[in-house]
Formats: structure tokens, sequence, C-alpha cells
């Protein structure tokens, strides 16, 4: 009986105890924090999850794969950080909590910044899905130049927030730079213009890899697209690197995007030939481009346009159906020696540079 007693009485003490009573309520904190995470977490999320997976897109399978484990973890680490502030009284030592406060503020920033991380990479996620739909490369670097871009832009911050609420002066961190900064960036002027030479370049995409470009006197296919220069593959199969900021300030002449390729040349006949003659070559000249499946119909001339020096001569002006060249070059060729069979079976000559002389008087 008096043993039950005693330890009643032990167990009001302990009850009665602040320190005790702190540490059971800091349990609980830490426990609840725990099955907020384990449970009310892995609900919610699974949950969103399968609204993710009913969707086309990877980023927000992304979002809810990468999410849990930097809330979580925020969520552990602030039921910590309120277990102990609990203890404020009994633990006199002020750079103890100086030190918890300090490693709670770092552990707060580094796990927004992990959130933040996921959020820029589930962003680029989305970019990777928009390009591919577009099949574009450049729309693919410049999500990774985005990407990049904000994890530098929110670490960056994330620093100078934590150097500004450590203690520590920013203003004075940034003044120091800001003469070394001027001189890094007088000495990295070009570095500076080709990067944003780049940007220009990928969000205007004038062009992508494997284009078939023009620009300046380089002319070949691109190869790649960096963020200082392009490299591009003449068709003597050198590798020339450009500038991006010359691209950038420069016409540039794609060939790959068009549709069509243009036939273009002038057809001299001999003076002797008849004007009925002739007019019959025009009339079939034009009936041989009209019935051409790999000529476009819808536009095209052939006119007599010029008396020359040695020859009649016919215009004749068309678009092949193709823009690749070697198909270019056979529907061209099969275009010219219909001609000739034409005016072979017309009978009408193909005339040659030559010049008459008239002598008025003999010796």
């Amino acid at each position: 009986m008096t043993g039950s007693m005693l330890n009643e009485q032990t167990f009001q003490h302990l009850i009665g105890n602040t320190i005790v009573r702190k540490a059971i309520l800091s349990f609980l904190i830490i426990l609840i924090a725990f099955l907020i995470k384990r449970i009310v977490l892995s609900r919610v999320f699974s949950l969103f999850s399968k609204v993710a997976s009913a969707t086309k897109t990877r980023s927000d399978d992304f979002l809810m794969e990468k999410l849990p484990s930097p809330v979580g973890g925020l969520i552990l680490f602030t039921a910590v950080y309120l277990a102990l502030s609990l203890f404020h009284e009994e633990i006199v030592s002020p750079v103890f909590f100086k030190v918890v406060k300090n490693t709670y503020l770092v552990g707060v920033v580094y796990f927004l910044v992990r959130l933040l991380f996921v959020l820029i990479e589930a962003f680029f996620v989305f970019m990777t899905e928009w390009s591919d739909k577009r099949s574009s490369p450049v729309d693919e670097q410049l999500a990774i130049v985005i990407r990049k871009s904000l994890k530098v832009l929110t670490a960056v911050l994330a620093v100078l927030f934590l150097i500004q609420n450590l203690g520590y002066s920013v203003s004075g961190l940034i003044a120091s730079l800001g003469l070394g900064g001027l001189t890094v960036a007088l000495a990295a002027k070009d570095t500076v213009s080709n990067f944003f030479g780049s940007i220009i370049i990928m969000v205007d995409s004038p062009f992508k890899v494997g284009d078939w470009i023009k620009t300046g006197n380089v002319e070949g296919v691109v190869e790649d697209i960096g963020f200082r220069s392009t490299k591009i593959r003449t068709f003597e199969k050198s590798l020339v690197s450009v500038p991006n900021f010359a691209i950038a300030n420069q016409s540039v002449e794609n060939f790959s995007v068009r549709d069509r390729r243009r036939i273009r040349f002038s057809l001299g006949v001999e003076y002797r030939t008849p004007v009925e003659k002739l007019e019959n070559v025009l009339v079939k000249i034009r009936q041989l481009i009209a019935k051409n499946e790999r000529i476009h119909n819808d536009f095209y001339l052939v006119n007599f346009n010029r008396m020359g020096d040695s020859a009649l001569e016919i215009f004749v002006y068309c678009f092949t159906t193709t823009s690749v060249w070697k198909d270019y070059l056979e529907i061209q060729e099969a275009l010219y020696l219909d001609i000739l069979k034409l005016l072979e079976s017309e009978g009408v000559g193909v005339a040659f540079p030559s010049q008459s002389l008239y002598i008025e008087k003999l010796p």
C-alpha cells in the first residue's frame, strides 16, 4: 500500500514538474509532425498524384513525385525547432538559442530552395514537352538556359537573404563586388554579348539544329547552338563557329524552311526561227510545266521577253514542289531535257553567241 502511494506521489511530482510537461509536449509536437508527414501528406499527395496521372503532361507527375520530400522535411524541422523553443526559460544560455535560431533559419531557407528547385525542374519538364511538340531543339536549349538561370538566381538570393538575416551587411558586400564586377564586365563584354545573342536566337528561333542557313559569308548546316557561338558545317565540310552576337545582328537566310525552290533561266533560240514556231514553242513549254506534277502550277512564267545580241530569248520562271537540293536538280534536269526534245521536234535551233559581219564593198 505504501509502495503504491509512493509511486502515485512520484507520478504526480513528475507531472507537476515543468520540464517533464514540456518534454512530453515536445514529444507530442514531434509525433504530430511525423503523423502529418506520414499520413496527411501521403494521402494528400497520393490523391493529387491520381489526378496528375490522368493528365497528358509529365510536369504535374514530376511535382507530385518530388514535392513531398522538401515539404515533409520542412514540417519535421519546424517541429523540432518548436520543441526546443519550449525550453527557452530552462536553458539560460543565449548562445544556445542563437545557434538554434540561426540553424532553423538556414534549414528553412534550405528546404524552401529545394522546393523552388522542384518547381523550376517541373517548369523545365513542361517546356521540354512543349519543345517536343514543336520539334524544336532551340526551344529545348532555351528551357535549359531558363532552368540554369532560375536556379542560379534562386541560390544567390537565398545566400544574400541568409547573410542579411544572420547579422551581416549585404550592402557592403554588394558595394565591394560592384567594382570587381565592373572590371569583370568590361573584360567579358564579348562573352556577355554572345550570351545575350544566344538568348535572342533561342527566343526568336530563326533556325534550329539541322537547318541549312546562310549568315554573312558563311553557309552550311547548323550542327550546334551554344551559349557563345553557333557551329555551322559548310559544304566543304569545314566547321565554322560564328559568334552569336554576330548572328543576332545580321540577316540570316534559312533555306530549310522553304517548301519550294526556284527554276529561273533564259532560253535563246535562233533569229531565223519563224514567229509561228516561236509562238508554238511558248505554248508547249507552258504545257510542259503545267502538266509536270513536280513543279508548282499555281504560278509560273514563260514569255518571249528579249531580242538579244545573238538570240531570241525566252524567259522561264517556275518553282519545284521540293526544297531538297538533290530532288530539285533532278526536276530541273528533266525540265531542261524536255525543252530540248521539244525544240528538236519543232525544228527550232538553240542559239549560241555569234556575230554577223557585213562587207559593203570589196576592194
